[in-house]
């Protein structure tokens, strides 16, 4: 499926962009051939192919959660750059 400099307008309209004559050009050769690969893609049989979640057997990788105790709030007032009052101190964000 070819695809026209008058398409590759279009995009670039709707994605707000300000390409060149030469780029419209080169844009629609470069997904004109990837177009041209789906369509290679489409003329294989799938039939007896399992559908897979992904490529590789592996399984859940993330590392199990675990309960662990926050810091004491001395710990933390400790570590902050001011306090007073038991509270950290921050520069005022609305004025």
């Amino acid at each position: 499926m070819p695809i026209s400099k008058k398409h590759i307008e279009h995009l670039a309209e709707l994605a707000r962009l300000d390409i060149t004559e030469e780029e419209k050009e080169k844009y629609a050769e470069q997904i004109s051939s990837i177009l041209e690969y789906f369509e290679q893609l489409n003329e294989m049989d799938t039939m007896n192919v399992e559908p897979l979640a992904q490529v590789n057997e592996s399984f859940n990788s993330l590392r199990s959660d675990e309960v662990l105790l926050p810091f004491s709030a001395e710990k933390t007032l400790a570590a902050a750059p001011q306090s007073e009052k038991n509270q950290i101190k921050v520069n005022a964000v609305f004025e």
